[in-house]
């Protein structure tokens, strides 16, 4: 906020402005599709960090464009976006649990990790080597839980 420059209003777009490759390149890394980065860089002034929040902020949109659209259809100032059916594209999201991973110790410093999984309809605990049917997984001590959307089906 000690910005000189904090109050004055936000540089204009460069639309089809040049992008700095290197920048491209690391929101590419980090998973981005090229004309998506591009987009962000151009709509950002060519600010790597406020082009990775740009695209973060709209991941289900960009995710979600039918190819009939294009990225100039994004309007960045209202905030709204052309929408598609995002059940065609999403599903319901439903998810079941699948696996929970466990933490025993007083810190993540020090302690042990175990994991148990749904299998079929059963559950079963891992425990460094050793594996076996897990009768009360404990759901309410969870690290982290993962689930799985109910209607995916690997390609």
């Amino acid at each position: 906020m000690g910005d000189p420059d904090f109050n004055d209003p936000l540089p204009s777009k460069k639309t089809g402005a040049q992008v700095n490759p290197e920048s491209l390149m690391m929101l590419e890394s980090m998973g981005f599709q090229r004309k998506h980065a591009e987009k962000a860089l151009q709509e950002t002034a060519g600010d790597i960090e406020r082009a990775a929040e740009w695209l973060f902020s709209r991941t289900g949109t960009l995710i979600s464009l039918d190819s009939s659209y294009s990225l100039g259809e994004l309007d960045q100032d209202s905030g709204d976006h052309k929408s598609v059916d995002d059940a065609k594209y999403d599903g319901k999201g439903e998810y079941e649990l699948i696996a929970i991973i466990s933490h025993i110790g007083s810190n993540t410093t020090s302690g042990h990790y175990i994991c148990h999984i749904k299998k079929d309809g059963m559950w079963a605990i891992f425990n460094d080597e050793k594996v076996a049917k897990s009768e009360n997984p404990p759901f309410d001590l969870g690290y982290m839980y993962l689930f799985k959307r109910k209607d995916y089906s690997s390609p």
